[in-house]
């Protein structure tokens, strides 16, 4: 089960004997592992609504901002 390590220690300089090599390749291994686990990108329904409230001069409150700039938004799709 260790071949990919061989094969590494193979390529490297082989600056270090293998036991150690290989110790330090699957510990490595499992960092990039461990680094590359999925990461939420999901976007919330309304962003489109929260971006252009945070962006306005916010003279209303976030939901009736949100129910204006929705209707506002659907008239302007319906226009086209």
């Amino acid at each position: 089960y260790d071949a990919a390590a061989k094969l590494a220690y193979e390529a490297s300089d082989k600056s270090m004997d293998y036991a150690s090599f290989k110790t330090k390749y699957e510990g490595d291994s499992v960092a990039a592992v461990i680094a590359k686990q999925p990461v939420d990108v999901s976007i919330p329904y309304d962003a489109a609504a929260k971006l252009a409230y945070e962006a306005s001069d916010k003279s209303m409150d976030y939901a009736s901002f949100k129910t204006k700039y929705e209707g506002d938004s659907v008239a302007a799709v319906i226009a086209k």
